[in-house]
């Protein structure tokens, strides 16, 4: 191989790395918020007991260094109106689930077992950003969505004009602030030697 090749794959393998490491995030997680509310029978869902918070001490990192799913979407400290997301990929259904709920287009099992589903007289209202939807359960949860899942017999405009508008809109104060838990989501830059590894290696 000639000398003149070895230098210009140098020059190019570093050039590279530089594009990268300029370009390269300088925030080390994902960490969002978004609110929402459950409303059954006209009757806001209390979701506020430490049984559906994540524990602020709890690491959200598992050995192999993921993002374990109890912690890719989570409350805390007994705040049922915002929702905090640790993996870009994380739905209503799965924040659902972890809460102990099962959740499908139509239909709810609640942690007692109770199932609620579509029929004659009630029915379940998604309403995302002002939005109707037909289900929620595969939606991705994006920073400072609004949701509002609603079961009864009210019609869609009351649900929009009574519950719809008492969700809570605050999230995007909750992206400007460190979380509570030791997952600490995407305020910590990442190091030099994290984004000069980034650049070259990953």
């Amino acid at each position: 191989m000639s000398k003149n090749i070895i230098i210009g794959i140098v020059i190019g393998v570093m050039a590279l790395g530089g594009a990268r490491f300029f370009w390269a995030p300088l925030e080390q997680t994902t960490h969002y918020h978004a609110n929402w509310a459950v409303y059954i029978d006209d009757v806001r869902l209390d979701l506020s007991s430490d049984k559906y918070m994540e524990d602020v001490s709890s690491n959200c990192y598992g050995s192999d260094g993921l993002v374990s799913p109890e912690s890719r979407v989570h409350m805390h400290l007994g705040e049922q109106d915002v929702v905090h997301i640790h993996h870009a990929g994380a739905t209503w259904g799965h924040l659902l689930m972890n809460l102990g709920f099962g959740v499908g287009e139509g239909f709810m099992v609640r942690p007692d077992g109770t199932i609620l589903s579509d029929n004659k007289d009630e029915r379940f209202t998604y309403v995302l950003n002002g939005q109707i939807l037909t289900s929620i359960h595969n939606q991705l949860i994006s920073s400072t969505d609004r949701l509002l899942i609603s079961y009864g017999a009210g019609s869609i405009d009351s649900v929009l004009e009574n519950q719809f508008t008492e969700v809570m809109s605050d999230a995007i104060e909750y992206n400007d602030k460190a979380d509570p838990a030791t997952c600490s989501g995407g305020h910590q830059p990442l190091s030099l030697s994290e984004r000069l590894k980034m650049a070259f290696w990953s």
